[in-house]
């Protein structure tokens, strides 16, 4: 008897719990109830939408994080394994395909394996990869609840020789490369035949690498050699006048170019002073010059001769260099003969008409 009331009060004690739970909720305070309920809801919710999100986060654990980019191509929601595969395809073949350069008419093409060129595909997935997953794990859950993505882009990641692109855009100079060309003149015909002046052509090697440096990560393949243009010293431009002497005719010729502008007589060195030939220039020019004596046995006993009267370079002096020069002469008588100690004689008219129209640095031919 005493067993079988045991047993009786044991079965109905959870109901007599749950009964005294009712009855101390009814006595409470409703507003404390109240709150009691909404902590008890929030507390199932809080662990349900937990426990939710833990779950995502699983099962998204091993695929790119939404809004991962690499080289601005899409690679959320892939696994390493896809995106591996979709970058090899749309970045890493087209990055390793041949570039060319140009220049003009000439061309020239980089086998981008000759550089030892790679594309670190594994490199940059892992990196993409990681972006997503090293957030801090609480705004990577609401992250990935809310399908808010990262907006993270991976860049293109290479590697080659920069000594090998050195070699080959030193090769495309040594093809290109080429010297300007002042403008010349020929007067082995006794006129004067000018040949053209040319630019010059200069590979900016450094930059040239550069630019295939900068465009390496990206598709573009076409590029254009970077070069300068190098100007001469002397253009058709920087030609006035030209002289030529012939000493056997004791004639000047004054040449506007090719175009012969005036003649003159002259008279030129003596066979014990002989008027060297060759080119010159006009090195200076003087109005009323000082005449000066040179270092030669003919004139060790001479004096200074200020302008004026009595001073054989007359008004005009056009200085060849060494003491030579052409120059008026009170002497006219002189001209036609080859009487000088070397250098050459004009009338006062003559020398003022050449004098007028030359220039420092105009060329000068004297010719047998």
């Amino acid at each position: 008897m005493r067993a079988d009331t045991v047993s009786i009060k044991s079965r109905i004690k959870g109901p007599r719990t749950f009964r005294r739970t009712y009855l101390y909720l009814r006595r409470a305070n409703k507003a404390r109830v109240v709150l009691f309920v909404s902590l008890c809801f929030l507390l199932v919710v809080g662990i349900g939408l937990t426990g939710y999100m833990l779950v995502q986060d699983f099962v998204h654990a091993g695929r790119m994080f939404n809004g991962v980019t690499i080289d601005g191509k899409p690679v959320g929601g892939m696994t390493r394994a896809q995106a591996r595969t979709w970058i090899t395809q749309n970045v890493a073949t087209p990055i390793e395909q041949p570039m060319v350069l140009t220049q003009e008419d000439n061309e020239f093409t980089l086998d981008l394996k000759s550089i030892d060129l790679r594309v670190d595909v594994d490199r940059m997935v892992e990196t993409a990869y990681w972006k997503g997953q090293d957030q801090n794990i609480v705004m990577r859950l609401f992250r990935r609840f809310l399908s808010k993505p990262v907006h993270v882009n991976v860049p293109v990641m290479l590697t080659y020789d920069e000594k090998k692109v050195e070699a080959f855009v030193a090769g495309i100079a040594e093809d290109l490369d080429f010297g300007p060309r002042s403008v010349s003149i020929d007067v082995s015909g006794g006129v004067p035949v000018i040949r053209e002046s040319r630019y010059g052509l200069e590979v900016k090697q450094k930059e040239t690498a550069e630019a295939i440096e900068a465009a390496m990560p990206t598709n573009n393949r076409n590029l254009t050699v970077v070069t300068a243009s190098l100007k001469p010293d002397i253009t058709e431009a920087d030609l006035g006048y030209i002289i030529v002497i012939k000493q056997a005719e004791h004639t000047l010729y004054l040449y506007r170019g090719e175009v012969l502008d005036s003649k003159y007589a002259v008279a030129v060195g003596s066979p014990q002073y002989p008027t060297p030939n060759g080119k010159f220039y006009i090195r200076k020019k003087q109005k009323d010059p000082t005449w000066y004596p040179p270092k030669s046995d003919w004139a060790k006993d001479k004096q200074t001769i200020p302008p004026g009267p009595g001073n054989p370079l007359g008004p005009y002096w056009m200085e060849l260099g060494d003491g030579l020069g052409i120059h008026s002469t009170p002497d006219e008588k002189s001209l036609g003969f080859s009487v000088s100690h070397g250098c050459i004689r004009l009338s006062e008219w003559s020398a003022m008409m050449i004098f007028d129209k030359v220039n420092e640095g105009t060329p000068v031919f004297i010719m047998p």
